[in-house]
């Protein structure tokens, strides 16, 4: 475990956590709603690792996991419904705000303590401990660690999995979130064998076809702020029946807003219900979104974060764009 440059910032809750892991049986890993790869990835590594110290597991979210992430061995075994809440302990996993967690997670009947893993800003205050690394590039990252000092093997399905948990909330290593600790930890993976072209390719070249006509009607969305700063795309659910696809289906979406040339922020808003808004925020870095997030009892980190919003898409953009343009004042000074 030498020779990474923040691991000495981790160790104090590193071992608070493997105490609590190695004291409870039965054990809940859950993770913010509509999972991307870091959410979908960091948990089912943890299930493995779980698993591997015999322990019972449930790996539970309100909703889908991307198809995109469902090769990975394990994201099978993820359910949407619990039968029963008595856990030992429950881990949230790449999440700011218990509010992330969706509308259906039942927060209430759980009896349980939370801990969480995360590398958002804003660590979560209501747990037993807060394994917690804002510079980390992602979950992937910290659980790597967490892994060594649990003692457990560093199987090619756990290492598969941290490598999608990382490559994905890099954006393939072009975000500034990469460091040179995520490299080093993604070259360990990379010498358990796993392969990198097959995670790739069923992560970025994979889509079902439902999936390329609904980013198609997506596209036709477009809006821009007249300083061209703001970009924001949506999809409502008429888009989602048409296409015959879940919501999750938009993951990725958002980044062709943010792509834009003289965009600093985009958004995205897929329609979960009638007035109701899941809101998802892209910054390239002069923003931090997690903030604007905030104004809404949502969160992340500095340049992605979400929320929900009741509202029109109209309204929605509206406050938005008031937000954002007190946000570009302040740069510009």
């Amino acid at each position: 475990m030498s020779g990474f440059d923040r691991l000495d910032h981790l160790r104090p809750n590193l071992e608070k956590m493997v105490g609590i892991i190695r004291n409870a049986n039965n054990i809940l890993v859950t993770m913010h709603c509509r999972p991307d790869g870091d959410a979908a990835g960091s948990a089912i590594a943890m299930a493995h690792m779980l698993k591997a110290l015999d322990k019972k597991v449930t790996v539970y979210n309100v909703d889908e996991i991307p198809e995109q992430f469902t090769f990975l061995n394990g994201a099978a075994d993820i359910v949407h419904e619990l039968n029963s809440t008595d856990f030992d302990l429950c881990l949230v996993l790449d999440c700011g705000h218990i509010n992330l967690l969706g509308r259906k997670f039942p927060y209430e009947k759980l009896t349980c303590p939370l801990a969480f893993i995360d590398h958002h800003s804003i660590p979560y205050p209501d747990c037993i401990v807060n394994l917690h690394d804002s510079q980390a590039s992602a979950v992937g990252e910290i659980l790597f660690h967490l892994c060594n000092a649990l003692e457990v093997e560093l199987t090619t399905d756990i290492a598969a999995a941290l490598y999608t948990s990382i490559i994905t909330d890099t954006g393939s290593f072009r975000y500034t979130s990469t460091s040179a600790d995520s490299m080093r930890v993604c070259a360990c993976l990379l010498a358990t064998g796993i392969d990198v072209w097959d995670i790739a390719s069923n992560i970025y070249e994979n889509n079902p076809v439902e999936k390329v006509k609904l980013l198609g009607l997506v596209l036709q969305t477009l809006w821009l702020s007249k300083d061209g700063r703001l970009a924001c795309l949506n999809a409502n659910r008429y888009m989602l029946r048409q296409c015959h696809c879940p919501g999750s289906m938009t993951d990725g979406f958002i980044n062709y807003a943010r792509s834009i040339h003289g965009v600093e922020v985009s958004i995205f808003l897929t329609e979960l219900d009638r007035d109701l808004y899941r809101l998802s925020f892209r910054s390239r870095g002069n923003i931090d979104v997690s903030q604007i997030a905030a104004r809404f009892d949502g969160g992340g980190h500095k340049n992605a974060a979400a929320c929900t919003v009741k509202g029109t898409v109209e309204s929605i953009r509206k406050q938005v764009e008031e937000i954002c343009t007190e946000a570009f004042k302040s740069l510009d000074k």
